[in-house]
């Protein structure tokens, strides 16, 4: 019988169940996947609650001077990776980022092998992806990834 609706708590116990470490940070609602936002050139990933589903939100820092390169290929990276939607975050006043979200509909509720068949092919996809930006020379590499001061780690 699937859980509906899911609560941050629920989210928590499964994530923990499936050996997920995360923490919960004090600036956003997210939870934060620490072993994705272990990943070279990742800035943060994190899982959020929707009323309508789940999003995992992942950004990868990309070098000033691999925009335009990673521009032409990002046709190429949404189709090698289907699980995911990328695109360009680009703003005057901050580094430029490559965003890769997934999603998952929880209207109908979701069960936790559900959820952590979701959670794990994401995980997957973004470890595929972070290899072939790296060598492909588009990130941002000397970024720190360890949670915040203060931050527990579940």
């Amino acid at each position: 019988m699937p859980d509906s609706p899911l609560s941050t708590r629920q989210l928590k116990r499964w994530l923990g169940e499936a050996g997920f470490d995360y923490y919960l940070c004090e600036h956003c609602h997210g939870l934060h996947l620490t072993h994705i936002q272990s990943l070279e050139g990742v800035v943060e990933s994190r899982l959020f609650r929707e009323d309508w589903g789940l999003i995992v939100s992942t950004e990868f820092q990309v070098r000033p001077t691999a925009i335009l390169p990673l521009s032409g290929e990002l046709g190429s990276f949404n189709s090698r990776y289907p699980i995911l939607k990328l695109f360009l975050d680009i703003v005057d006043d901050a580094m430029p980022q490559l965003v890769a979200g997934a999603t998952v509909l929880t209207g109908e509720g979701l069960t936790q092998a559900q959820f952590t068949l979701f959670v794990t092919s994401v995980q997957d996809m973004l470890f595929q992806l972070s290899a072939e930006l790296n060598q492909a020379d588009f990130l941002l590499t000397d970024m720190a990834d360890s949670p915040p001061e203060g931050q527990q780690v579940h």
